[in-house]
This record gives structure tokens, sequence and C-alpha cells, in this order.
């Protein structure tokens, strides 16, 4: 008697383990995480492409300016709080609308505190 009910037990519960199983959802939880890394990619993918072209429609001899001009505008983006940054600081930024066909500028800074 003890043995059949220790077998029916077991049968239940690998009966129950199997519907688990059965029933659980991987696909959606991999095609979610399949979706965000394509979009993560193609963000980087398209960055790095512009960055090339623009690159490319320069003249051979003017690249090196490029790339210059290419860095400094992108220091620029920090504008009037070159230098006192510290890296891997966290800080809250107000922008303000730009001018002369720049969108935002930075109108204030604060460096938050943990």
């Amino acid at each position: 008697m003890r043995i059949a009910l220790a077998l029916v037990c077991l049968a239940l519960a690998g009966a129950a383990f199997l519907l688990g199983r059965v029933s659980v959802d991987t696909d959606s939880a991999r095609d979610e995480g399949r979706a965000a890394g394509e979009t993560a990619g193609l963000r980087a993918g398209r960055a790095e492409g512009v960055r090339e072209g623009r690159a490319l429609q320069q003249p051979a001899g003017s690249r090196q300016a490029f790339r210059a001009g290419y860095v400094a505008g992108a220091n620029d983006a920090f504008g009037g709080f070159d230098g006192g940054w510290a890296l891997g600081t966290p800080y809250a930024i107000t922008l303000e609308r730009g001018s002369g066909g720049v969108s935002y500028r930075i109108a204030k800074r604060s460096r938050l505190r943990r």
C-alpha cells in the first residue's frame, strides 16, 4: 500500500513538473531579447555609419581637418562647462534652446551626490 501511494505521488509530481515545463512561454522572452539587441546594434551601427559617411564626403586632404572639427564639435556639446566634469559622476543638467542652428545647450548642471 505504501509503495502504491509513493508511486502515485511520484507520478503526480512528474505530471505537474511536465505541465509546468510545457506551459512556460519562452518564445516571447527570446523575441523581446532579440529585438532589444537588434535595436541597440542598429543604433550603434547607424552612429558609426553617419560618422564614417560624413568623413568620406570630405576631400581626401581634409579628412584630418574634418576629424579635428568633429572632435571639437563633440567637446563643444559641453559648452561652457568643459574642464569641470568629473568622469563617472552623475549630473543633473538643465537644457535650454540653442541658437545659430544648435537645437539645445546646457544651461546649468548640478553634480549628484550619493
